[in-house]
């Protein structure tokens, strides 16, 4: 398994090293051409294919929203449900979910269409009672109610935006540190803000592109599902300072996923165990016909490891079975 690994990492790095790859879309569309963001959100396709636009003062007039300020990668407003609270104390710490890629590759998925706002609020009830721990949602870019463009994930600006609105988060609900959980292009989120914050002590990457060029050559693609061949590469990214001492990451995953090969998700694991951190590789059965949806896993065990459970307890729990 280590010789392929390094096998992959070395043609994925190849690859990005030749500008005949593949050809690049725009670098980005004119913020002018987005729609305007909507006050009281329900989705829209336009919304995810178009993207949305918003000032910092229409943000400001949001409760659950905040202005994230990322300098010269960008400036949104980003979308949150939160569980009920925080007390006058703030929240120690929280477990903080970022959701998948919504856009199919040739649609809006469904599912995003069909959900509404109070439903996202039910879940981060019903989330927050289920794991035992403060619960926020985030909404990435461009989807469930954010400004900025869905289609430029996995690029840098995703990670630097939503790092700067986590910031955001930390100083109106006095949070002090981060469980963090995301699925696929969400854990790709929860990967390049390893490399990026010291207030993280759960890492919960599931299904997750923490690794596109590795995936790319896996599945004989040019470049990621985006277009682009220049997305953000958390697992070289990844750096032994700057992180929480006692930071915990595990790595979960389906072995079927035929979306995001299992094998390009051990790059970011192997990598972190190099460096010094703690991790652990967890297994199950991903939902959907490619196995690739392990949403509620990464939420478990984000609860698990804020909680205390130790790496033993952790493990025997996975092992009792995670699913979808």
């Amino acid at each position: 398994m280590r010789n392929l690994t390094a096998a992959l990492l070395c043609a994925a790095l190849l690859c990005a090293a030749l500008s005949a790859c593949t050809t690049l879309p725009p670098d980005s569309r004119p913020v002018s051409a987005r729609e305007p963001m909507q006050a009281a959100w329900s989705p829209t396709a336009s919304e995810i294919t178009k993207g949305v636009r918003a000032t910092q003062a229409e943000c400001a007039k949001l409760e659950d929203a905040v202005w994230a300020d990322a300098g010269e990668h960008g400036r949104e407003c980003i979308r949150f449900w939160k569980s009920p609270g925080p007390g006058a104390g703030g929240w120690a710490r929280v477990v903080v979910f970022f959701h998948g890629d919504v856009w199919s590759g040739t649609e809006v998925l469904p599912s995003y269409l069909a959900t509404t706002a109070r439903q996202q609020q039910e879940s981060a009830n019903e989330w927050a009672a289920r794991i035992g721990a403060p619960y926020v949602f985030i909404g990435r870019p461009g989807a469930f109610g954010s400004s900025g463009d869905h289609m430029q994930r996995r690029r840098k600006a995703e990670s630097e935006i939503l790092s700067a609105a986590l910031d955001a988060l930390k100083a109106r609900l006095a949070i002090r540190e981060f469980s963090i959980a995301g699925q696929s292009g969400g854990g790709h989120v929860v990967a390049a803000l390893l490399a990026r914050r010291s207030d993280v002590v759960c890492a919960v990457p599931a299904s997750a592109v923490s690794s596109p060029r590795a995936r790319w050559v896996i599945r004989g693609w040019k470049g990621d599902s985006t277009g682009y061949a220049d997305s953000y590469e958390p697992a070289e990214a990844l750096v032994k300072e700057g992180r929480h001492p006692g930071l915990r990451l595990f790595v979960v995953g389906s072995p079927d996923d035929s979306n995001t090969p299992w094998t390009s998700q051990l790059l970011l694991s192997g990598r972190a165990r190099s460096l010094g951190i703690p991790t652990l590789e967890l297994t199950g059965t991903g939902s959907g016909a490619a196995r690739h949806g392990m949403s509620n896993s990464s939420r478990l065990v984000a609860g698990w490891c804020h909680n205390g459970l130790s790496d033993g307890e952790i493990r025997e729990r996975a092992k009792a079975g995670l699913n979808g």
